[in-house]
């Protein structure tokens, strides 16, 4: 179920490249598409809240890589997309049910994980915009230093992971 779903995902129109589409296509192939069965590569999601009104995104400052990014997680094996966006943003912004419906994604990007010794090496991201005003958020701080809205010029100041910049710029783009 979970690999049909990205599987429509896949063109060119969103993803970061052509030679993330075509490992987007073999890795789909290869199965065990999450974290629980391959440690090492598998399928996650990001969220960008985003205000539209004020032009700002909502990023945090992550414990474990120590980077500025977009909020996000692995995909969990025997959730479809829609559970694992929904489960993600109650997780990390304490909102329950924030979509009824998945939206389409508007990134797919490939993360590759050097400088970590944990044993995620290979994260297959699709990315999400949640626009919201941020007013029913309870963030829980357990995986994050801070978190924020920034104009996306002051989110380029911080964020240096490649697939965040993309993102911030695909966001400023829709404007």
């Amino acid at each position: 179920m979970l690999a049909k779903e990205i599987l429509k995902l896949v063109n060119l129109s969103i993803c970061d490249s052509e030679n993330t589409r075509k490992l987007y296509l073999k890795r789909l192939k290869e199965g065990r598409l999450t974290r629980d069965e391959n440690p090492g590569s598998h399928f996650c999601i990001y969220f960008l809240p985003y205000n539209p009104e004020n032009k700002k995104v909502f990023i945090v400052h992550h414990k474990k890589s120590d980077l500025w990014l977009s909020p996000g997680g692995h995909i969990d094996k025997g959730e479809i997309l829609l559970q694992t966006l929904n489960r993600e943003i109650s997780e990390e912004l304490g909102v329950n049910g924030f979509f009824q419906e998945i939206p389409g994604p508007f990134l797919l990007s490939l993360t590759l994980i050097l400088r970590d010794s944990r044993a995620c090496k290979e994260h297959y991201d699709l990315w999400y915009i949640v626009k919201t005003d941020g007013k029913e958020f309870k963030v829980d701080f357990t995986e994050f230093f801070d978190a924020k809205w920034m104009t996306i010029e002051e989110a380029r100041k911080v964020v240096i992971e490649p697939a965040n910049i993309i993102a911030l710029e695909m966001i400023e783009k829709m404007d």
